[in-house]
């Protein structure tokens, strides 16, 4: 599964998040000025990734114009973070924010950190869509741990709650939107079947229905297995009080 590639990645994926996590901290960064640094590296992998996959219209040539293959949509559960970034820039309310970031870490050390594992873009240092996903990635997983370093992290049950409802419900959308993208092959949120092949828990060796469960399984498992530190710290905290 691994190639030397990977793991020359991996090591460079790795150098980054410490690498902007320790410049944040010696630099005293704010929490806005973090997320400036995930925004701007937002633009610059979308950019990235839109014009790597501008295709013929026409299949052929370039007489009737070009434009973005399906698969490049930012429909991925990760790439959906790109518009929450922004809208964290710009918003002003603290306890929407303490919504969002709650959200948004265990997705950006989980789901981030599998996304780098998993390499579903390639290893490739002749193209650009692994270095796309390798530093947006990476980014997630900085972002992340300078919100859990910093302290700005809270989890109560009624958060991993809301986390595992919009998660799944996502789950749901995903199976209509690729299924109106079906032409074009996407498997958005990984629903349509595994992101690689001979996953041991995730194939498809007992039809789709149990792919799913088990997906769907996984994210539930993960989510509570992340959340319960939190859990288990506010629980110490009210009993002190």
């Amino acid at each position: 599964m691994f190639t030397v590639n990977h793991f020359i990645w991996l090591g460079i994926s790795i150098i980054l998040i410490t690498g902007l996590l320790i410049l944040s901290l010696k630099l005293k960064l704010n929490k806005h000025q973090a997320i400036s640094i995930m925004c701007i590296i937002s633009i610059l992998s979308e950019l990235c990734k839109v014009f790597s996959h501008i295709k013929y219209v026409n299949g052929v040539d370039w007489t009737e114009g070009g434009v973005i293959t399906p698969n490049a949509l930012p429909l991925h559960l990760c790439s959906l973070f790109i518009f929450v970034f922004f809208f964290l820039f710009f918003n002003k309310n603290e306890k929407i924010e303490k919504h969002i970031i709650s959200f948004f870490v265990p997705i950006g050390i989980v789901a981030a950190t599998l996304a780098l594992l998993l390499a579903t873009s390639g290893v490739e240092f002749n193209k650009p869509q692994p270095y796309q996903c390798f530093i947006y990635h990476s980014a997630m997983v900085y972002l992340a741990l300078y919100f859990i370093v910093t302290k700005q992290v809270t989890i109560t049950f009624k958060d991993m709650m809301i986390n595992i409802v919009v998660l799944f419900a996502l789950s749901i959308v995903m199976i209509w939107v690729n299924g109106a993208f079906r032409t074009y092959d996407t498997n958005f949120f990984f629903v349509v079947r595994p992101p690689a092949d001979n996953l041991p828990f995730l194939n498809l060796n007992d039809g789709w229905y149990a792919y799913y469960f088990r997906l769907l399984l996984t994210g539930l498992l993960l989510e509570i297995i992340f959340s319960i530190p939190y859990l288990i710290n506010g629980s110490i905290k009210e009993t002190n009080k």
